[in-house]
């Protein structure tokens, strides 16, 4: 880090050696570069006879580009062993050697430099200043000082980071370098980086936080680009170091030095302000030579080692969790070749809970003890109340493991294996071979081994732990030289896993067996997995030439089978709420290639499909081409929805070609939709049949989707609303990034009970996050006989004839049934018989003489709303030349029910309309509207309440009500008389 601020400065000393590039300037004061708070300079010593005649002159030097001076130093010999860069600004009084203008050493040079926006190395500063004094080839740095901040009025920002120091290096010849440095809040990030030069492992992004540092650094110019090989004494402190989310630590490191491959450090000390209870307090030796030597003692208390680890590494949760305390010494020595020629290593281990690698170790509370050729785990001796291991808590699942082991040139082996741990045992013995005229060996066998590994799968909504509970046993060898050949591996593997879970969820057993000789290996798998069963045999053959990356093409498959496997235990991995969906799936699985370009084809029969206990595919059937890039439907046959579904195409698995051809006929409409949304079956209803295209776009497997093709329904419905034998175009598109998709039908034709029904209807989902289906649609009616509607929509059993014409809007917002729904309607009745009516015929009973059986209404007009799930009549109005029909009312969508209040005026309405044409009084007329007239003139009036389902509505008179009206007609008719006679007198 100091080497290369060194360097920075040596840069513009390095441009002495060409003057002609520089500005001349006669004798006068020196304009200095702008300069922080510095000692007054000692009077310079006395010069010393030189043989070189010297022209003394004084340099100002702006904005000079740095890194463009490190290409002209290699002119004279002064390469820069680290890149730098920045603006430099530099006052100089230059001593040009006159008689020696290409040796760099005679030249002599005192002055200020400055540079702008320096970079070091990996290290950035927006000033750095020094004084500078060259001569006799060596090369001074005195109250140097670099900031790494400055705000816009050019001061430093209080904290921004600082160096502060002395500086020197003999350049010509290459000689020694030195600098005393301090530092303060120095960021650590760049710092990391430099550090990763001496081998430790770099990080994906760099650590946060600051460094105050007191250093001496020591050692040879051409070593500046090799920090090992410095020697560096002092005091070192971190603050606030932490990376991404982690916990903030802080570091103290006093007196440590680093020289000659040795690292002293006597005082270490690691806390956390976020954790006060957390320290760790450690001294260290460590030589670094031929052998590495080491030793150390250490204290630590809470020490989280998925954050401290996440200092050094990437996604450490994923290697190292929980809290661990620890306490004492190691001591060993590791020879070149990798053999532990000394090692004596104790130490207490607590923690409430660890996990390794995603495995749960449990509860820790032991000792180990570790020597060259022998290692002990066991728990920490037990209080006199305590009984034996057997009673050890559960929680702690490592209970103890011991092993001899052996590292020579020849071999590193370990043998009287013994340990308990996941609820089992453990024995065996091996070794790994060194040299080639050895075999690598295994003999391992376990029992009831229950491990628990946190599976790290976003996809699985619940996150759950898998648990296995296995037995088994490897028996392997095979020579050192000779491990890449199959061929000439022999060994036996066989598992038994007896319980697989996710969480509390079963999943099934397995038996695996896997068997090399040297002409064949076997892979057998059979086992039980959520309900269901597998089963896959294979083989390959093995000859010299084998290697093992050439397996997976040799293996062929006799059996590759899951059958019953239960499609409600598979979306139970991957929901929180209970599955909508169940069924039966069944597999076949044929490898075409496993190498190069992996693929296979797939046969997959789903039996029983329900969606909300509906069955909605009792069978399909999918064969399919599974490649790296796509999906090949071969064909997709089967019943769905009670219909036929017949489709075939092609979908990239990433960017290409994403085309689905399909084809339904004949399937329930309430059916069809249950697996989008769970008010699906009101959305359409009747038989349907249609054909789409389904094409995709993006780079992954679903981005959008689009469907376009035609529709055609049977006797179709819309949320309860009769449409008929229908057909019409659709497009259909899904954005999957948004989570939101919509349907058009633009040109719905429909033949709806001897009439037609033409209109658009549009639907789109809420958004995300919501629940529901907006809905738009606009409709024409035209004559549209009222018999067969009401016959086959409302299935009511009095049946006449009629017709009607008009317009209906329907509409609404976060729709799941017919109560959300809007809309008005506005329909011309006429020949409209009056049986046709629900209720009216039933009514006629009590007509008298008056009869509604061959009554016949020639005109007539409904005007409504609907809302909430009801047509709402707000006014119903049917007209003929004995009967006048006013109503008002609801009927209900969902439970088909009538509540209608009518007014049922009977009399010769067609000679009462002769005679008042015939009396043609003007001001009469105009007293009394026609149609009150015409209620005057009739013979008998009914006030009838008519309710109850529509198929059998029944009818109450309601007897108060009728009799006011009937009174009030006699009173009015009388009068009438008199008014009507005395006009006739007067013509």
């Amino acid at each position: 880090m100091i080497a290369a601020l060194l360097i920075g400065a040596l840069l513009i000393g390095a441009t002495t050696a060409s003057p002609l590039q520089a500005q001349q300037t006669g004798p006068g004061p020196v304009d200095r570069a702008p300069e922080l708070q510095q000692p007054a300079k000692p009077a310079p010593a006395k010069p010393v006879e030189s043989p070189y005649r010297y022209w003394t002159t004084h340099w100002s030097l702006k904005d000079i580009a740095v890194g463009d001076l490190a290409n002209k130093l290699r002119t004279i010999g002064l390469g820069l062993p680290i890149k730098v860069d920045g603006l430099a600004t530099v006052e100089f009084e230059v001593g040009v050697p006159l008689n020696a203008l290409r040796t760099g050493k005679a030249y002599r040079l005192e002055g200020s430099l400055s540079i702008r926006d320096l970079v070091a190395d990996q290290i950035r500063f927006d000033v750095f200043r020094a004084e500078v004094t060259y001569a006799d080839g060596r090369l001074d740095l005195d109250t140097l000082r670099a900031v790494e901040q400055l705000d816009a009025s050019g001061n430093a920002v209080p904290t921004a980071g600082s160096i502060v120091g002395s500086a020197s290096a003999e350049l010509l010849p290459r000689g020694d370098f030195s600098a005393d440095v301090n530092t303060t809040n120095l960021r650590i990030g760049p710092i990391a980086t430099l550090i990763s030069r001496l081998g430790f492992a770099g990080t994906d992004g760099a650590p946060q936080g600051s460094v105050t540092a007191n250093v001496s650094v020591r050692g040879q110019v051409d070593q500046l680009n090799q920090p090992e090989k410095l020697s560096v004494s002092g005091d070192l402190s971190a603050q606030n170091l932490r990376r991404d989310s982690s916990i903030r630590f802080s570091l103290a490191a006093k007196k440590f030095s680093w020289q000659n491959g040795q690292l002293d450090l006597p005082s270490l000390r690691i806390e956390s302000s976020d954790r006060p209870e957390l320290f760790l307090v450690a001294d260290a030796k460590l030589r670094l030579d031929r052998s590495t030597q080491f030793e150390s003692n250490l204290t630590a208390n809470d020490l989280p080692m998925e954050d401290l680890f996440g200092l050094f590494v990437s996604n450490a949760e994923s290697i190292v969790q929980g809290k661990l305390d620890a306490r004492g010494r190691l001591i060993g020595t590791i020879g070149p070749a990798a053999t532990i020629d000394e090692l004596d290593v104790e130490l207490a281990l607590a923690s409430p809970s660890v996990s390794l690698g995603g495995v749960q170790l449990g509860m820790l509370e032991h000792d180990v003890r570790l020597t060259r050729n022998h290692i002990n785990l066991s728990p920490r001796s037990l209080p006199d109340s305590a009984t034996d291991d057997t009673d050890l808590r559960p929680e702690m699942i490592i209970r103890s493991l011991d092993a001899d082991f052996e590292t020579t040139t020849e071999f590193a082996r370990f043998s009287r294996l013994s340990g308990s741990l996941f609820g089992g045992t453990i024995s065996g013995k091996g070794q790994i071979a060194r040299n080639d005229q050895l075999d690598h060996a295994l003999d391992l066998r376990w029992e009831n081994i229950n491990p628990e590994i946190a599976i790290p799968i976003k996809a699985l909504a619940r996150r759950p732990k898998l648990s296995l509970e296995t037995s088994g046993q490897v028996q392997w060898s095979v020579p050192a030289a000779r491990i890449l050949q199959p061929s000439e591996h022999k060994g036996t593997l066989s598992i038994n896993i007896a319980a697989w879970k996710l969480g509390e969820e079963t999943l099934g057993t397995a038996d695996v067996r896997l068997s090399v000789q040297p002409d064949r290996l076997d892979l057998n798998v059979a086992g039980t997995l959520l309900g269901g069963t597998i089963n896959v045999r294979s083989d390959a053959p093995l000859d010299a030439s084998t290697r093992w990356n050439q397996i997976p093409s040799k293996l062929r498959f006799t059996d590759f089978k899951v059958e019953k496997l239960s499609l409600r235990n598979l979306l139970l991995l991957t929901t929180l709420q209970r599955p909508r969906f169940d069924g039966r799936i069944d597999a076949s699985v044929t490898p075409t290639s496993l190498v190069g370009d992996p693929a296979a084809d797939l046969l997959i029969q789903l039996d029983g499909v329900t969606a909300d206990g509906v069955l909605i595919a009792r069978s399909l059937r999918f064969d399919l081409t599974v490649t790296n890039d796509s999906i090949t439907i071969r064909s997709a046959r089967g019943s769905y929805g009670g219909g036929q579904l017949d489709a075939k195409g092609q979908w990239a698995i990433g960017p290409g070609d994403k085309l689905i051809t399909a084809r339904l006929t004949r399937a329930k409409g309430s059916r069809i939709l249950l697996p989008i949304h769970q008010q699906g079956d009101q959305w359409v209803g009747g038989i349907v049949s249609g054909r789409a295209t389904v094409t995709g776009s993006g780079d992954h497997f679903i981005d959008s989707v689009r469907l376009s093709g035609s529709v055609q329904v049977e006797k179709g419905l819309t949320f309860g609303i009769p449409v008929g034998d229908a057909h019409s175009p659709m497009v259909v598109t899904v954005d999957t990034a948004l989570g939101n998709w919509q349907a058009k039908f633009p040109l719905v034709q429909s033949t709806l009970a001897r009439g037609r029904l033409t209109g658009g209807l549009s639907l789109r989902s809420a958004g995300a996050g919501q629940k529901g289906t907006h809905l738009d649609s606009e409709w024409r009616i035209n004559h549209v006989d009222f018999e067969s509607l009401l016959r086959t929509y409302v299935g009511t059993r009095t049946i006449g004839r009629g017709d009607v014409t008009g317009t209906l809007h329907l509409d609404g917002k976060y729709i799941r049934d017919a109560r959300d729904l809007n809309g008005q309607f506005r329909l011309q009745l006429g020949g409209t018989d009056a049986t046709a009516v629900p209720g009216l015929a039933s009514a006629g009973s009590l007509l008298g003489a008056t009869s509604l059986i061959g009554t016949r209404f020639e005109q007539g007009e409904a005007v409504g709303r609907i809302r909430k799930g009801i047509i709402v009549l707000e006014s119903v109005l049917m007209t003929s030349d004995r009967v006048h029909v006013a109503a008002q009312g609801s009927a209900g969508l969902l439970d088909r029910r009538l509540q209608v209040n009518a007014i049922i005026s009977t009399g010769n309405f067609q000679a009462q309309n002769l005679l008042l044409t015939r009396i043609n009084t003007p001001t009469f007329t105009d007293f009394l509207p026609l149609r009150s007239v015409n209620r005057l003139l009739s013979d008998r009036t009914f006030v009838l309440e008519i309710s109850g389902p529509t198929r059998d509505p029944i009818i109450r008179l309601m007897s108060g009500e009728t009799l006011r009206a009937n009174v009030q007609r006699v009173a009015r008719q009388q009068a009438f008389n008199i008014i009507a006679a005395d006009a006739l007198l007067t013509d």
